[in-house]
């Protein structure tokens, strides 16, 4: 008998899934024969070989679901934003979703017109988010502190709320929900003196035991000075379900970036214009009716996160991510653990989404993470530009 529930065991590896519940039942069922110990031990081996292969089964299937889903809701997003005028490639489309779920700070930065506050605005619209989702806020060159974006308080005693403030409070009702805090021409101003609590703020992202991702709270006691009303807003913290996009002009009018900056975020250069018309014989499509914020969110935070499987899978960008920072190191340009996890984070959902070729990928962070920083008119940046293109063409 117990030779024979050992055969049974075997075969129902190979078993469909119904059939497998089936045997589930029949085990719990031979378990009322005997309280013989062996005779036991056999069949709740059994039963746990066979539960997790439904386990396997299910969650094999819900991943394939998943990325069928994203491959479908990104071209149902390309071409609603083609019928509504506006020409962005494929490839620019998977690249600021996959951005935005890398990390909730993007960066689109290029000459005037291309699109860069349009791009957020129609993808919103796209996957169904209200007007009132999206917030857009443009950059006054007089800011130098948070106030005009955060809040202050008034000689009244009463915090005054501002934007950025309202967007969470906003985005905190529904956190099913994605929303957009768009702050348009945001180098109109010196970024590190307005945004720096924000900067840091999004550094401290961390999964709670509910694996709700929250971060340290966003006004310190010392900005709400004993308002009458801090209880309103002394818990204020970045949800996850709230994107930061800002869009960048690159002229003589406005500020570069400092390295602070371009570590915390996907930095896209929009500066491709295709001005043939439009084929507007297309199906039409509607807005997406089951976009929730879970198609968007990260789903890893820190690189402790990472499982052995998804170690593997990166080992050949993180070879190439070390010779490019061993380049960097001879101006003093490298990067460090942030910049790393992130490239990989981008990469590794790139690959299991099935949405571009890794060396794609690994393209776009290179332009987007890496390339930003070197500037300058050393000879060290000259042998940094140099040494980098040789190794990236093979040459």
């Amino acid at each position: 008998s117990i030779k024979t529930n050992q055969a049974k065991c075997i075969y129902a590896n190979d078993l469909h899934i119904a059939d497998k519940k089936n045997v589930l039942l029949k085990i719990n069922q031979l378990k009322t024969l005997s309280n013989k110990e062996s005779f036991t031990k056999i069949l709740d081996t059994c039963k746990s070989n066979i539960e997790r292969k439904i386990t396997e089964f299910i969650d094999s299937n819900q991943t394939s679901n998943t990325f069928l889903n994203v491959k479908a809701n990104l071209e149902h997003i390309e071409t609603y934003i083609e019928q509504k005028g506006f020409n962005f490639k494929k490839s620019e489309i998977i690249n600021f979703y996959l951005s935005l779920k890398t990390k909730p700070f993007v960066i689109l930065a290029g000459i005037s017109g291309t699109g860069k506050t349009q791009l957020p605005r129609l993808f919103a619209e796209a996957i169904g988010m209200r007007k009132d989702q999206v917030i857009q806020v443009p950059v006054r060159p007089d800011w130098t502190d948070a106030s005009d974006l955060i809040g202050y308080t008034s000689l009244k005693g009463s915090f005054i709320s501002k934007p950025l403030t309202e967007a969470i409070i906003k985005a905190k009702e529904n956190i099913t929900k994605p929303h957009f805090f768009i702050l348009d021409e945001m180098n109109l101003a010196r970024v590190e003196h307005y945004f720096a609590d924000f900067l840091s703020i999004i550094e401290t992202r961390s999964r709670t035991k509910t694996s709700e991702v929250k971060t340290d709270f966003l006004l310190l006691k010392n900005q709400l000075k004993e308002a009458n009303n801090a209880n309103l807003y002394d818990a204020i913290y970045w949800p996850e379900n709230l994107y930061l996009i800002g869009t960048v002009n690159m002229d003589e009018t406005t500020y570069p970036f400092s390295r602070k900056v371009l570590d915390r975020a996907n930095s896209i250069e929009m500066n491709t214009v295709e001005l043939d018309w439009i084929d507007t014989q297309k199906q039409k499509v509607e807005k997406l009716t089951d976009f929730t914020n879970a198609n968007l969110k990260s789903e890893y935070i820190a690189s402790i996160e990472l499982t052995e499987t998804d170690k593997e899978q990166v080992e050949e960008p993180l070879e190439m991510l070390k010779k490019i920072n061993k380049i960097l190191k001879i101006a003093n340009l490298h990067f460090a653990y942030r910049v790393r996890d992130e490239i990989i984070f981008y990469v590794l959902y790139a690959k299991k989404e099935q949405l571009l070729t890794q060396e794609k990928s690994i393209d776009f962070q290179i332009m987007q993470k890496i390339l930003p920083r070197v500037h300058g008119s050393s000879n060290r940046t000259q042998k940094v530009i140099i040494s980098l293109f040789n190794l990236l063409t093979n040459e």
